[in-house]
């Protein structure tokens, strides 16, 4: 039969083989706080009253971005504007950060701002990451606003509603789709809203949110599992290549056997060589070989190991035989292999992740390799860090399912920006101060406060430290000066009195009662923090103790953090202070 590849001397038989988002348009009262019929509606517009906002435009990446300018107030960040404000996804606030810093050149840190400064806000970032919304009958559709509409009209409109309880259900539907819209009593010109598409009515399952809309199947830890080997076998190659390994498909494989001489074609049949331990394995790719020839093969004497590929079988599986064949000792790779260094514990998945052959004198490691995209790619900076620790991370990036390229800010190449982690003074005085100042807080200390307790009687005491924050007067004191007092100068003075036994508390102790009294509920604990984006979020985990201040993007931490991992912090536009 032509095509066949494998030509024996000697012996008998022939085998064969065959070869994937300004004007704001105000409406006088919510959608549904006036009770008018429907007919009138449709005749009679809400009035409007225009309100112009200034909207500003930018350059990125040779496209137009649409924003607003902000002044920033003091407690504002990122993540309070982002996130808390707009509604938008917690997941990719790290790759906000990039697009905020690429539209403000001016801003070294974009996790860091300064009250007063004025910042570019894109009205839609997740546009620019490239993240499409749904279109089509049936399905959720994006409109944007004209000068001279309403809600209402548009529900009717795009939706075809008519009586109230249709104009209800439809508007929770649209409420639901745009959970980053808050105030629908105004529409913005230009902005963009999603509309379910006509057909989904109230009673039939609902679209889900437009930011959970996928264009492709997410990548995975276990993508390899899900990847058939025999048509995948580039990918396989590369795997293996990244080992070190080497795929041969020129010329033949001659292997000498009792009967004679065999030679195998490497074109239909690879040989992939593992040149440091000097081991070699013939691949077949579709189980053509007979047992027969296969036992011949991988006798003692000649020991030719034979890896078939069976049908369906995963690209996962196929590699892992190959790597068992060519010496390598495998891990379980549903477990992670965890590095403590510091206070700091990084925990690293992998597709596969094996032990080479040992060799003489060199220093062993683990290999650890993984499929990924470009959303799931790890910073090299955390590459060079696990080499360091004995983990050689191996990167496959798939081709065919790429995410487009984030645009990249100042600073975010070459060496990580100077002292990353700040520090506090040991001082517990110092500390409070240190802490009141991260919050713009401004205080004085020895404050002088009297108060009468009963008539002709009037105490006079020292504030260490009196602030005001949130609307309340707050005194703290380092000594106790008694019930009756701290009642006095709650319900005659309005002052809120705070005592702080600074010699019998600890540091954690202390930021945790002053965290308390700012309104921060939080507490010191664990926290987790991905490497990736995706779905590979849970392949690289890096945990540190502390309180984490989401809305500030601010982590306190007693905790070391090895100057390798420092950078990490950074690039997520979080603010890391250690405290003794």
């Amino acid at each position: 039969m032509e095509g066949d590849k494998i030509r024996f001397h000697g012996l008998k038989g022939l085998l064969s083989l065959a070869a994937a988002v300004s004007v704001a348009l105000l409406f006088p009262a919510p959608l549904f706080a006036q009770e008018r019929s429907v007919a009138r509606q449709e005749e009679v517009p809400a009035q409007l009253r225009l309100r112009k906002t200034p909207l500003k435009t930018r350059e990125l990446q040779g496209k137009t971005v649409e924003g607003e300018e902000r002044v920033i107030s003091r407690g504002d960040s990122l993540w309070r504007i982002l996130i808390e404000e707009k509604g938008l996804s917690e997941k990719r606030f790290s790759r906000y950060l990039v697009i905020i810093g690429s539209l403000n050149p001016h801003l070294k840190k974009p996790n860091i701002l300064q009250v007063g400064q004025t910042v570019f806000i894109p009205i839609r970032p997740d546009e620019i990451l490239g993240i499409e919304l749904p279109t089509g009958k049936g399905e959720a559709k994006v409109y944007k606003i004209k000068q001279g509409d309403y809600l209402y009209k548009l529900l009717r409109e795009q939706l075809g509603t008519q009586d109230k309880k249709e104009i209800r259900g439809a508007f929770d539907q649209v409420k639901e789709l745009n959970p980053a819209k808050k105030n629908w009593n105004i529409l913005l010109i230009g902005e963009s809203i999603l509309f379910p598409g006509r057909g989904i009515a109230p009673g039939i399952p609902r679209v889900e949110s437009a930011q959970a809309a996928k264009p492709m199947e997410a990548i995975g830890l276990d993508y390899g599992r899900k990847l058939p080997a025999r048509e995948n076998l580039k990918l396989l190659e590369q795997v293996m290549a990244s080992l070190g390994n080497e795929m041969d498909r020129r010329g033949e494989e001659v292997v000498p056997l009792r009967e004679g001489t065999i030679r195998i074609d490497r074109d239909s049949y690879p040989v992939i060589r593992n040149p440091k331990a000097d081991q070699k394995v013939i691949l077949d790719t579709e189980g053509k070989i007979p047992s027969s020839l296969r036992s011949k093969l991988e006798a003692p004497g000649f020991s030719t190991p034979v890896v078939s590929i069976k049908k369906g079988e995963s690209l996962h599986d196929a590699v892992g035989n190959l790597l068992s064949r060519l010496g390598y000792q495998s891990l379980p790779s549903d477990r992670p292999v965890e590095i403590r260094d510091g206070g700091v514990g990084l925990q690293v998945k992998g597709e596969w992740m094996v032990a080479p052959p040992e060799e003489s004198g060199a220093k062993q490691e683990i290999l650890i390799i993984n499929l990924t995209d470009l959303s799931g790619k790890t910073p090299d900076y955390l590459r060079d860090y696990l080499s360091v620790k004995g983990m050689n991370l191996k990167e496959i990036l798939l081709p065919s399912l790429p995410l487009p390229p984030l645009p990249v800010s100042a600073g975010s190449k070459g060496a990580p920006a100077e002292n990353p982690i700040e520090n506090w003074p040991r001082d517990k005085g110092a500390l409070i101060d240190s802490l009141l100042k991260s919050y713009g807080i401004a205080f004085s200390s020895a404050q002088q406060l009297s108060v009468p307790l009963r008539e002709g009687i009037r105490l006079d005491a020292t504030a260490d430290r009196f602030f005001e924050f949130g609307g309340k007067k707050t005194a703290l004191l380092f000594r106790s000066i008694g019930e009756e007092a701290k009642k006095a100068l709650q319900e005659r003075e309005g002052i809120r009195v705070v005592e702080l036994e600074l010699q019998s508390l600890s540091a954690r102790d202390l930021i945790a009662r002053l965290l308390e009294i700012l309104g921060e509920k939080t507490a010191y604990r664990e926290h987790r923090f991905p490497a990736n984006e995706g779905a590979a979020r849970d392949k690289m985990l890096l945990s540190i103790s502390g309180f984490l201040l989401a809305n500030r993007s601010l982590l306190l931490t007693d905790r070391e953090v090895p100057k390798g991992m420092q950078r990490f912090f950074a690039d997520r536009g979080l603010r890391v202070v250690y405290f003794q």
